[in-house]
């Protein structure tokens, strides 16, 4: 389990109510520390990444079927295995500690290494091809809307004057106090975290059983207000319950919403 160490670990458990026997799905497994505890309290968890250095790294457990797959996927992966109607739900957004310290995916601007960030490989562009080929005007509103980046059209001047850029270090010396936010910006953009998010919610909606709950854990104030928005669309309709009117707050800037379908 050092592949990756889960925040908000027992508040997702908790608002999962794991019941021996029942089924769940842990859309992002990475290592598996939250499908590990399911698990310990009697779930079966189907387990979906992306990333096939995640599902290498999870331990084979009893109770636990792992599959790699992007979450915008989940009903067909659900179907095909047979594993709806589910109890509970997981999505814990971002980026996991291991693929931050592996230098070689980068996704840091710590570490040197070709500039990749794909969660999956057979994903077509890497952070490298959208950093050289995007004009001025499409690399600045990338930043300044995944990235919150106040000075996204001067960063992103300064990138089209200095370009080709092939590593992390390249881009990091541009972007240096900015860099945090622009990696994060340039990951989601190549992993199309957003529109990922957009199509899966609905679709884990779906697979609940009446009583199910799902559980979102997003490290982005972009994601969370997706999920925020996703889940008062809803309960606007009177089809779930929201069990967290404000979200749980961890660490890392991690927040937590949790709902039950009526």
């Amino acid at each position: 389990m050092n592949y990756h160490n889960p925040v908000l670990l027992q508040e997702a458990i908790a608002f999962l109510a794991v019941q021996p026997g029942k089924r769940y799905i842990d859309c992002t497994l990475g290592g598996g520390g939250h499908t590990a505890e399911i698990i310990r309290r009697g779930g079966l968890v189907l387990g979906l990444d992306q990333d096939p250095e995640a599902l290498s790294a999870c331990p084979e457990l009893e109770g636990l079927t792992k599959v790699q797959s992007n979450f915008i996927h989940l009903s067909e992966v659900a179907k095909k295995y047979n594993w709806y109607p589910v109890s509970g739900i997981l999505f814990d957004l971002g980026v996991s500690s291991h693929q931050i310290n592996s230098s070689q995916r980068g996704f840091s601007f710590q570490t040197d290494g070709p500039l990749d960030m794909r969660m999956d490989k057979s994903l077509p562009n890497t952070a490298a091809d959208l950093v050289n080929q995007l004009p001025v005007s499409q690399l600045a509103i990338l930043f300044k809307d995944f990235g919150e980046i106040p000075v996204a059209k001067m960063l992103a001047e300064k990138i089209i004057s200095t370009r080709p850029l092939s590593t992390t270090m390249d881009l990091a010396k541009i972007t240096k106090k900015w860099s945090q936010q622009a990696f994060q910006a340039l990951r989601m953009a190549v992993n199309d975290e957003l529109n990922a998010l957009k199509s899966g919610l609905p679709q884990a909606y779906e697979l609940l059983e009446p009583s199910g709950r799902l559980v979102v854990i997003s490290f982005h104030s972009l994601e969370d207000r997706v999920v925020k928005q996703s889940f008062k669309s809803l309960a606007d309709q009177k089809l779930v319950t929201i069990l967290t009117p404000k979200p749980v707050i961890g660490t890392k800037n991690a927040k937590l919403r949790a709902l039950s379908k009526i």
